[in-house]
């Protein structure tokens, strides 16, 4: 594997990444010298799956690549079943959240809500293991695949990109709710 330095000339990596983001589903892993967390915050919110900061330990950068395209090939297992296989499919429903976790499909009501690789994971955990307190660190770690490594505005930025997405009112949480000093909860 080889890594280029290059700097991308009249685009930045946000707008490519916002871009990815619109047209396909795969992962998108952020390899950059920002460090700023208002960055990091910035490369989750366009819809990346990972933010890795320069200098990084190229082994990590390979384990989370692979980490990456297991979890995405496990999860698109699913796409192109037929009718009936997909009426097979496993489905969780919370209030007007109707989950399909083997058709990776999420609706609110009529309305069919896409969600990125990392996001649809959070949500089916949550939904998996509802009326449970989960801490960041345990969600990172059950989502992401690796142990928490002090980045708890990626857990945050995904919760938050959720609400806004699964929620009536984004501000006022009623299925994501955050227990203070102890982390969040999907409510039944």
């Amino acid at each position: 594997m080889a890594l280029l330095d290059v700097m991308l000339p009249g685009i930045n990596g946000y707008d490519i990444c916002r871009r990815i983001r619109d047209e396909i589903d795969i992962p998108i892993l952020m390899v950059t010298a920002r460090t700023e967390s208002a960055d990091v915050i910035r490369g989750l919110g366009l819809g990346a799956d990972d933010y890795i900061t320069k200098p990084f330990d190229p082994s990590q950068l390979v384990a989370r690549v692979r980490s990456h395209l297991k979890r995405y090939q496990r999860l698109t297992a699913g796409r192109g079943m037929g009718e009936n296989e997909k009426q097979a499919a496993d489905i969780i429903q919370i209030q007007d959240l109707v989950i399909e976790t083997k058709t990776w499909k999420v609706r609110k009501g009529a309305q069919e809500i896409k969600l990125p690789n990392r996001e649809f994971e959070l949500l089916c955990f949550l939904a998996e293991n509802p009326n449970q307190v989960f801490s960041k660190e345990k969600l990172f770690e059950a989502v992401w695949g690796y142990d928490f490594v002090s980045d708890a505005a990626t857990v945050s930025v995904h919760i938050n990109r959720l609400r806004e997405k699964i929620e009536d009112d984004s501000r006022n949480p009623k299925i994501i709710e955050t227990v203070w000093g102890a982390g969040y909860r999907l409510n039944t």
